[in-house]
């Protein structure tokens, strides 16, 4: 099944966003992120068909702009302490040389210590998409429905923030041919947190699925 097939609409219950074939029109579903029932409706025109969790704001999500102050804070903190704590070894040394300071007329010099104040600077790991771990993927059919989802958990295994992450499972069916594809979405993915995705299976004859692809959000 091709990108193209796939339509978006939002559930009525919750508004987050059902990515699905678009044969699935007018199918009452229980939704991947509420499990409330919903009807799958087609937008009114592809112009008016907006990516989900997309903005064009250049100002970065709250989230990231708390990151970024709480960053900006502990600098200025440790730089503040480092300040101080030179300030007062400088004082001490200086006592400690005017105690020792001998009073016969002769003077004294004593050599102070260096201060070493660059300290190497710490490696900074960038993100990879190999950071983002799946684990087994089922096949679970709802309990008094005929729907019938995807299951598995996504761990993000790095120390960033991840958005926008999409994942997308491939279906087969008995014989090992390819029965279309299932999607699920994750706005913001945190640090070492696991998601457990369901993406909505629309074609009975899939049996198993595995991973396909998994794409970020820059």
């Amino acid at each position: 099944m091709s990108e193209s097939n796939h339509l978006k609409c939002p559930c009525e219950q919750c508004g987050g966003t059902i990515e699905f074939p678009a044969d699935g029109v007018g199918q009452c579903v229980n939704c991947p992120h509420c499990n409330q029932q919903t009807i799958l409706l087609a937008p009114p025109s592809e112009e008016a068909q907006v990516e989900p969790f997309v903005t064009t704001d250049p100002q970065p999500s709250k989230g990231r702009r708390y990151t970024i102050a709480f960053i900006v804070l502990a600098v200025a903190v440790m730089a503040a302490g480092a300040f101080l704590f030179r300030d007062r070894f400088a004082r001490s040394l200086s006592n400690e040389v005017a105690r020792d300071t001998p009073t016969n007329g002769h003077t004294a010099t004593v050599e102070a210590p260096v201060l070493q104040t660059n300290s190497p600077a710490p490696v900074k790991i960038s993100k990879s998409i190999d950071d983002l771990k799946v684990g087994p993927i089922a096949l679970e059919k709802t309990k008094g429905s005929s729907l019938v989802y995807a299951v598995g958990v996504l761990r993000n295994d790095s120390g960033h923030q991840r958005f926008g992450v999409n994942i997308e499972v491939e279906l087969s069916d008995a014989r090992g041919n390819k029965a279309g594809t299932a999607k699920d979405y994750r706005a913001v993915l945190e640090p070492r947190q696991e998601w457990r995705f369901r993406a909505l299976v629309l074609d009975s004859k899939a049996v198993s699925a595995k991973i396909a692809t998994i794409r970020e959000e820059e």
